[in-house]
């Protein structure tokens, strides 16, 4: 006999535009709580990596490559998988579905498309476990732009009735959610505020041959650039008013390549460039809350953030958590936010949008829309998601 629906596991996999490794939550969900019992980060090999990113920032790419990559991932996810539910001592049997996010390697909201690797039929073949993938289709077919999806997750556990919130992850690119007290679905606001670690990883690995800034020490030894950092403000991007999602098409080397080269010429020491793109992520998010208001969105930018009358919670998650200047530099330029880890209410950092996509999955198979319409831009709300039925092998 199946246990009842609600005390089923359910896995989710995200691996993000960072293409530093794959992240797996093992959930429960009971009501609006959620129990992790097994968080796992398998980092992509190297040479997976790079092929990622080759796709991911080439102008020119060869199918080969494409299709090939599509089923190397496949397998990739359920190697990570079964390597999962071992060290959790896990059955398979016991989860009910994956919910795959997939690799995105093209991202083209403005022009109605968007692209994940990773074959969600053959991850089914491969771990004996239903696969529920392609969340991100339907919501561009209605017009939308495919994200952000956060948003329903966020407005499932993390809403509050007594105090303003914004959750904030900061992955390769930075993402809010504002939820205002007591909000009703359509007073949520969500949507991409620039990037996040991703430019600041690319410098690391350029100029010190690290995968990242450990705790920001390296831009906290650094001077901003005043006027790289007002160049780089001045981007069309951050004065666009939500639905608005970005990645690396926009936000990729080719952005800061000016300042990469005055780094080349010795003009500005890398420390530098480190700092003033640190402070891009900050300012960025600090200031995207104009795009927000106490009761919901607005369609025009209302005013800084330091001009709000009253804090808020900020809820932050991902990588660039763990970025200690970062944080820092956050708090600076939006002093009204009370930032908070998504530690304190049981959502680890790390593991925040796995467990977002393990409870998408579940979503799926209750027939629960996932996605906020206002937030994404779509016409109307559907069931996002494409199952893929396990393949029981004798």
């Amino acid at each position: 006999m199946m246990p009842p629906p609600d005390l089923q596991l359910y896995l989710g996999i995200m691996t993000g535009t960072s293409l530093d490794a794959i992240d797996l939550a093992v959930c429960r969900f009971e009501g609006i709580r959620v129990e992790l019992l097994r968080f796992q980060s398998t980092p992509w090999t190297a040479a997976v990596r790079e092929k990622l990113f080759n796709l991911a920032t080439s102008d020119f790419v060869r199918m080969d490559d494409v299709a090939r990559l599509h089923f190397v991932l496949a397998r990739e996810y359920a190697r990570a998988v079964n390597e999962t539910l071992q060290a959790g001592k896990i059955d398979a049997g016991d989860i009910r579905a994956i919910g795959l996010h997939g690799q995105t390697v093209r991202h083209l909201p403005l022009e109605g498309a968007t692209l994940q690797l990773g074959s969600g039929t053959a991850l089914a073949v491969l771990t004996g476990i239903d696969v529920v993938s392609d969340f991100r289709g339907a919501d561009v077919a209605l017009g939308g732009q495919g994200a952000p999806l956060m948003p329903m997750f966020d407005y499932a556990f993390l809403k509050s009735e007594t105090s303003d919130r914004a959750t904030l992850n900061v992955g390769g690119i930075a993402n809010i959610t504002w939820l205002p007290k007591s909000a009703r679905e359509d007073e949520v606001v969500a949507f991409d505020t620039g990037p996040g670690n991703m430019l600041l990883d690319l410098v690391c690995q350029k100029y010190f041959h690290e995968p990242f800034d450990q705790d920001g020490l390296r831009a906290r030894s650094g001077s901003i650039s005043g006027v790289f950092l007002s160049e780089m403000l001045g981007h069309s991007y951050f004065a666009l008013a939500p639905p608005k999602t970005t990645g690396r098409e926009l936000f990729g080397a080719p952005f800061i390549a000016p300042m990469l080269e005055a780094v080349d010429r010795g003009e500005l020491r890398a420390e530098d460039a480190l700092a003033t793109l640190t402070e891009l992520t900050a300012r960025s998010i600090a200031e995207s809350f104009r795009f927000t208001s106490s009761r919901g969105p607005v369609n025009e930018p209302s005013s800084t953030v330091g001009d709000r009358s009253s804090t808020f919670e900020l809820i932050m998650s991902g990588g660039g958590t763990r970025n200690t200047f970062l944080v820092e530099r956050i708090k600076t330029n939006a002093p009204n936010a009370n930032v908070i880890s998504s530690d304190v209410f049981g959502i680890p950092v790390s593991a925040k949008e796995a467990i977002a996509f393990a409870f998408f999955a579940k979503a799926f198979l209750e027939e629960i829309p996932i996605h906020l319409p206002r937030t994404t831009g779509a016409r109307t709300r559907a069931t996002l998601g494409s199952l893929a039925k396990a393949a029981r092998l004798s």
